[in-house]
């Protein structure tokens, strides 16, 4: 009985010693995340959108880059938006519409815009072009009317890019 004893003791020790030198979760994912996003909102998908870069500049392209494309692809999933607004009378359907394509197309030229900034050394006009891809119209005009806005999910996943780029580019 005292071996069982000594041997279950033995075993919880380890067990102890185990837990106080395995770094948590937490830990791992913080060291895993690139130096140029731990003060980033979203660190995980920063760390993907800056794809290794070792510096300032290469950090805020590869993300901007990154948005850049996700921008563009919520531009072109505008005409999804045309059975959300079916119910609506025509001129605020075509209101709605204008707005949404408006809205896509200015998130793409902001976000062109600051890169170009960014290999020009224009932080103003960087920072100016970068907050301004938050745009909202679209949603807001489609939630004016009562409309479902049915790219929520890219939208709210290009947001949290551009919250990202604003985190690594304010570090200079």
């Amino acid at each position: 009985m005292a071996q069982i004893k000594h041997l279950f003791l033995a075993a919880a020790a380890l067990l102890l010693l185990s837990a106080t030198q395995t770094p948590s979760a937490e830990a791992r994912r913080l060291t895993e995340v690139n130096a140029f996003c731990r003060t980033s909102s979203h660190p995980q998908l920063c760390t993907k959108m800056v794809d290794g870069a070792k510096n300032w500049h290469d950090a805020s392209a590869n993300a901007m880059k990154a948005t850049l494309v996700v921008a563009k692809r919520l531009k072109t999933m505008a005409p999804l938006l045309k059975p959300a607004v079916a119910g609506l009378q025509k001129i605020s359907r075509d209101s709605i519409m204008a707005t949404c394509i408006e809205d896509f197309d200015t998130i793409v030229s902001d976000l062109e815009v600051s890169i170009q900034a960014l290999n020009e050394n224009d932080k103003g006009t960087l920072l100016a072009h970068l907050s301004a891809a938050y745009n909202s119209d679209c949603e807001d005009a489609l939630n004016e009317f009562g409309a479902d806005f049915p790219l929520s999910k890219i939208a709210g996943y290009l947001a949290r890019e551009v919250d990202n780029c604003l985190a690594v580019v304010q570090q200079i």
